[in-house]
Formats: C-alpha cells, structure tokens, sequence
C-alpha cells in the first residue's frame, strides 16, 4: 500500500493533506478544546452557543476525521482483494461516520458564518454527503453492483474532503483579501471547497470509464 502512495503523486498529496487536518483538528478542538478556536471565538462574538451546538461541533469533528482517514484506505484495490473483512469493517466504520457527520453537520449549517449563503453551502454539503452514502450502501447492498458503489462512494470521499478544502482556501484568502472581508469570501467558500471536489471526482470517474471501454475495445 505505501507503494502504491509513493508511486501516485495525486493519492500521496491527498493522503498527506487528509492525515495532516486530521492531526490539526484534533489538537485544536480535542488538546485545545473548541473555545480555542477562531471560528468558535468569531461566532460567540456574534452569538450565544449552547450545550447542543459544542455536543454537535464534537460529533461534527470527531466523524469527521475519522472519514478523512479512513476514506482513502477504501480505494486501494489491493487491499480488498488481500481482505475483503477488513474494507468492509472499514467501510463500516466509514458510513457510521460520514452518517453522524452529515446529521450533525445539517444542524450546524445553521450557525455557519456569513449569514443564509454559507447555510445553504453547508447544507446542501451536509444532504448530499449522507445521499451520496446512502446511493453507495445501495448499490452493494440491495442491487449488488460493486462498480456503481465504487462510484458513488468516490463521489461521498470528494465531499469529504471538502473538510481539506475548505482549510487551504481560508488562508490563501485571507492572504489575498485580508480579515476584513472574511465573510465576504467565506460565503464562496462554502460552495467552492466542495462543488470542485464533484467535479473532479466525476472527470476522474469519466476517465477511468473511457480507459475501461478501450481496454475492453482492443481485447475483441
């Protein structure tokens, strides 16, 4: 498996980044604690948070970085094809968590910062992480397609890492734009740390789809 990180510059970044937020969050809201954050301190500035937002922030985080690090191990064939038991508890462990962060994050979609647009953003992320499982669990479950749940679950991992996403545009926007215009810029964020992530997923699913039709072409 690490061979096949090393060898893949696209899976090695992503992995590093997953893995590298995960540690980040994890001492910010776990060591630190959640009123040591700045969006946590930027929101009690502007509102009163009770003992349901930080039970449902925690949850938030926690499945949270339990899907980013567990998500990518899905996609190496190798590893199903040693243990099927392991990529299923796996993939267990993985459902579970995007399920309690997409529940979690539709509540906390509407405490975001940056007013209604933001809301949307994060909840429209929020629905479509939990329907994109539930399209995934699906497609093995009842319709037994492998190949349509492999598709589907690299559309839910996309979102996932918007979590990754939404962490890179933040300070090379408020490199770029400054802390003045912070709600300005985060209202796009919100949609564009994972709109992109779909529609990388769905060229890398396309590419993959035209490779396999050649390859099944010339074997004729």
């Amino acid at each position: 498996m690490l061979g096949a990180i090393r060898s893949n510059k696209a899976l090695a970044t992503a992995v590093f980044l997953a893995i590298g937020l995960s540690l980040y969050l994890a001492v910010q809201y776990f060591v630190l604690g959640a009123d040591q954050s700045e969006f946590v301190k930027d929101k009690l500035s502007r509102m009163n948070l009770d003992k349901v937002w930080y039970v449902m922030i925690y949850i938030h985080i926690a499945t949270s970085i339990t899907a980013i690090c567990t998500g990518w191990l899905q996609f190496f064939g190798k590893l199903r094809a040693r243990s099927i038991r392991t990529h299923r508890a796996v993939g267990k462990l993985y459902s579970y968590c995007v399920l309690l962060g997409g529940v979690t994050g539709v509540y906390l979609a509407f405490y975001a910062t940056g007013g209604w647009v933001s809301s949307v953003g994060f909840l429209l992320l929020a629905l479509l992480w939990i329907y994109t499982l539930v399209r995934g669990i699906r497609a093995i479950t009842v319709n037994k397609d492998r190949r349509e749940h492999q598709r589907w679950m690299t559309r839910n991992y996309a979102l996932t890492f918007a979590a990754v996403t939404l962490r890179l545009y933040l300070p090379i926007s408020i490199a770029a734009f400054g802390i003045e215009s912070f709600n300005d810029y985060y209202r796009v964020i919100a949609w564009l740390c994972w709109i992109p992530n779909l529609f990388f997923a769905q060229w890398l699913l396309n590419r993959s789809n035209h490779f396999s039709i050649l390859e099944a072409g010339g074997s004729k």
